[in-house]
């Protein structure tokens, strides 16, 4: 197609010009896919930690005024053999404070089941001194989280004193600590189910029942389920985030409409170039107009030169976007953990799809950026551009 010819012909006249819009397009495109990255990262950190850091599914009582189930071991056993459940954990869940030598805290005092705790939450994962499992063999053990332990002034070993007004203080042993890098880390202990009941004198009850489910975009479905025949309230995962999961919602549109305004910004670019190409070559224009060229054609030229202005840049735009990613991902930037939801360092997530995403929109820009300049092209008189150059 002689158009193209001619259309590469005047990409390469003019090298500055065309080196510029090139580079408009590949910043765009970097800005872009980095951009992409970064909240691919935060989209799919947030919603893993959401499903992992937390139970799929906890049980409770419907009525607010209730504090404990009281048939847990039968509502345990009925939704363990629900489909797609893997595991039921039951916890006893209470306010006391700990003490030790002259320091005091208050604390979110944990009943579990190790074995059962472990099935839900995996938190022999965050444990980061002792063994979880030891919590099985002793009666009066306790694990900390270590935000806490630092507070406490106690190690691993040590024995700390649990008071609660109405309950007989009583001594428990450090066996473990545990670093969630939550907030959390600050006011949890774990002690052995039956221990934590008798403690607060409530044999044969339960706060909450923990579940975890196969496949925890199924998590709603199955709360539905064990609602309808226990009669108790159970929340699903994604209703205990509803929060987090709308604001991503919200972040999505506003970074949309940031792409929308770099994608501009590089057609402006693109067009402005072409726009200058019209007028510094309106005789030539003139001169294929005069010799015949249709309006079709002149159109195509600048079309083509849009399309390949774009895609020179498109191409190197995904270039520099993948190894800024790449780097950014091997050196970890820190950020404050109270800032996104317990993250300590900047997530970047490479995912191809972002870049075909990058890729099509950039190129449809391109192509709409070389519409104007191209009309403009092929209304030109010929005659006109010819006595005019």
């Amino acid at each position: 197609m002689y158009e193209l010819k001619i259309a590469l012909r005047q990409v390469f006249s003019s090298k500055k010009q065309t080196l510029f819009a090139i580079l408009a397009v590949a910043l765009a495109v970097t800005v872009i896919t980095v951009m992409m990255a970064m909240i691919s990262g935060f989209q799919d950190e947030l919603v893993t930690s959401s499903i992992e850091n937390n139970p799929h599914i906890v049980i409770g009582p419907q009525d607010e005024k209730e504090e404990f189930i009281h048939l847990y071991r039968y509502t345990s056993a009925l939704t363990s053999e629900k489909e797609g459940v893997i595991a039921v954990s039951p916890k006893y869940l209470g306010q006391a404070a700990l003490e030790y030598r002259d320091n005091a805290e208050g604390v979110s005092f944990q009943g579990i089941d190790p074995m059962a705790e472990e099935s839900v939450m995996r938190i022999s994962e965050d444990v980061v001194e002792g063994d979880l499992m030891t919590l099985v063999h002793t009666r009066y053990g306790v694990l900390l989280g270590d935000q806490l332990a630092e507070k406490l002034e106690v190690n691993v070993g040590d024995r700390v004193d649990v008071v609660f007004p109405g309950s007989q203080t009583t001594s428990f042993k450090v066996i473990g600590l545990i670093h969630t890098g939550t907030s959390a880390d600050e006011v949890t202990a774990y002690a052995r189910f039956d221990s934590v009941q008798d403690f607060f004198n409530e044999p044969g009850v339960a706060s909450t029942i923990e579940v975890r489910v196969a496949d925890p975009y199924q998590a709603d479905i199955i709360a539905g389920s064990i609602e309808r025949e226990t009669g108790l309230d159970a929340v699903s995962w994604s209703e205990a985030n509803a929060e987090i999961l709308s604001l991503l919602e919200v972040q999505s549109i506003l970074v949309n409409i940031f792409y929308f305004l770099i994608y501009g910004i590089a057609g402006f670019g693109i067009a402005n170039t072409l726009i200058t190409i019209v007028a510094q070559r309106t005789r030539e224009i003139g001169i294929l107009k005069a010799m015949g060229t249709s309006k079709k054609s002149i159109m195509f030229i600048f079309l083509f030169q849009s399309m390949i202005l774009g895609a020179a840049g498109l191409v190197l735009g995904t270039i520099l976007g993948y190894i800024t990613t790449i780097a950014l991902q091997s050196y970890e930037i820190e950020i404050p953990p109270e800032t996104y939801f317990g993250l300590q360092t900047l997530p970047l997530e490479v995912e191809p799809l972002n870049f075909v995403y990058a890729a099509f929109f950039a190129f449809i820009v391109n192509i709409l950026s070389g519409i104007y300049p191209a009309q403009k092209a092929a209304k030109l008189d010929p005659v006109k551009a010819i006595e005019s150059a």
